[in-house]
């Protein structure tokens, strides 16, 4: 049971609707001629096809439409999700959708439901199967764990019927991914002063202690060692010491490893370029990256992936404290490069730092970080899409692939020669922060500085997308765990 809902795969036949108080249909307009083959009931059918007649609108994406019927003693509702027409037609329009109906049927209250669609009756339709349970599961998602009195989420047997000869194993897979979201969430919903860098080293290394990973953690002390003075330099206003996360696993025996790294800042204030108080507690979501992170090591490792991937959280708080970094500091980094430190809000770069070039030097043949790097990333892309800043267009289209299999958009951004200027320091080799004019591009480009030469790299700002202001479709209001189906689908992919 995840958010309230239990999902089993089962054929497609007439008595799957026994017994059931609910059922939710899958419907694109071109779908809806077909809803012959799904064995409804006679008056389900037939409801269902007069209020088609009525509403064309019913098809849109994420339209939900509830018809209730009498049945028996009782009554059956009926919760028709609209997933597009013609092109729109594609698993993302499905996971949306489906994100949509896991709030009506919980609304509803329904306890036994069926999940039908006329294009899950076609044996190849793998990937709409997938969509559909990921979407019912995170819709679902509700973050109660400071409520004083929060109610347990209500209780939904869900028998999916479809004519795929993999549905069960895919159920399992969708719902391991979906749980790897809401890890995500959970980490990025709870407040600075519950989530700190000490806090996501222990849940890193819990997994490592549940499943086939190994955890490396360093502390202050052992990154100085090793010159780390970049994330030190971020960290070192604060109480909580920063951390080093790294997570390995090994799925493929002697296969290239690829390194995923993700901005840690469980609480971002600015520092002494302290941020507006005005919205600042949104801050506590700066580890959006890591979380991301964490979240797919734990569903790569559980599904038994055959790749091979190294996790590294650059984990730091950025606070004001007497002994924070200042304005104009110069500090080194691991490489050996000195950062002239023009902002000490453009913090996330510099903790990334020092994270890829460590994922580097562990041997890592790709590197792919994730971050809630800059704010502006809105402004280019919108709350929609991602930012990919990259050194290797062939590793971009291999993201932006993953990201149409997880639901997740993505654009790449031009690395212009003028960008990589912008960030050259006249006191030391770069400025950790080139103004306002492409700021997530100097920003992604600042990261790359620190990549080993001829490593393929990609930056993925998701400055924009870590977040929701409302529920839709699958995602909720809150952290959406935005990054981490990608990062899973990604591994697939390897």
């Amino acid at each position: 049971m995840l958010n309230g809902f239990k999902i089993v795969a089962l054929p497609v036949a007439a008595t799957a609707y026994k017994n059931v108080d609910g059922i939710a249909l899958f419907l694109c307009k071109e779908c809806a001629a077909a809803l012959g083959k799904l064995c409804l009931p006679e008056q389900v059918q037939a409801a269902v096809e007069a209020y088609a007649d009525k509403h064309e609108d019913m098809f849109a994406i994420g339209t939900i439409s509830e018809l209730v019927i009498p049945q028996g003693e009782g009554l059956l509702t009926v919760v028709v999700a609209g997933c597009g027409v013609g092109a729109e037609c594609k698993p993302v329009a499905f996971r949306k959708a489906a994100g949509e109906a896991a709030r009506a049927l919980h609304q509803a209250k329904v306890t036994q439901a069926v999940v039908a669609a006329p294009i899950l009756t076609n044996a190849k339709r793998g990937a709409y199967l997938e969509a559909v349970v990921e979407g019912l599961y995170l819709g679902a998602y509700t973050f109660t764990e400071f409520k004083s009195e929060a109610k347990a989420a209500p209780e939904c047997t869900v028998t999916l019927c479809s004519a795929i000869p993999e549905a069960e194993a895919l159920v399992a897979k969708a719902q391991v991914s979906a749980e790897a979201v809401c890890f995500t969430r959970d980490l990025v919903n709870r407040p600075g002063n519950v989530v700190n860098p000490e806090v996501m080293a222990n849940a890193a290394s819990k997994l490592a202690e549940e499943l086939p990973l190994e955890v490396e953690v360093l502390d202050e002390v052992q990154m100085a060692e090793r010159k780390m003075g970049a994330i030190l330099a971020v960290g070192q206003g604060s109480a909580n010491p920063p951390r080093m996360i790294t997570l390995k696993y090994n799925g493929a025996d002697a296969a290239p490893y690829v390194a995923y790294v993700g901005k840690g800042i469980t609480f971002d204030s600015g520092g002494i370029s302290i941020k507006p108080d005005d919205g600042m507690g949104e801050m506590k979501d700066d580890m959006s990256g890591a979380g991301a992170v964490l979240g797919a090591m734990k569903a790569i490792a559980t599904l038994g992936l055959k790749c091979n991937v190294i996790g590294i959280l650059a984990c730091a708080e950025n606070m004001p404290g007497g002994r924070a970094q200042r304005p104009g500091d110069i500090v080194r980094a691991a490489n050996g490069k000195t950062i002239e430190v023009i902002s000490t809000d453009a913090e996330g770069r510099m903790v990334l730092a020092d994270a890829v070039d460590y994922a580097c030097k562990l041997g890592a043949q790709k590197v792919i970080d994730i971050a809630t790097l800059t704010g502006a990333v809105i402004i280019a892309l919108g709350k929609e899409t991602s930012g990919i800043v990259s050194n290797d267009d062939a590793l971009v289209e291999q993201i932006k692939k993953a990201g149409k299999f997880a639901g997740e958009n993505y654009w790449q951004l031009p690395s212009l020669p003028e960008c990589k200027e912008a960030i050259k320091s006249d006191v030391a080799d770069l400025l950790n922060s080139a103004g306002r004019p492409g700021g997530c591009i100097t920003g992604g480009l600042f990261i790359g500085e620190f990549v080993a030469k001829g490593i393929p790299w990609a930056h993925l700002d998701i400055g924009g997308t870590s977040t929701a202001t409302k529920d839709s479709g699958h995602k909720v209001k809150g952290g959406t765990g935005f990054g981490t189906l990608t990062l899973i689908k990604l591994a697939e992919m390897l």
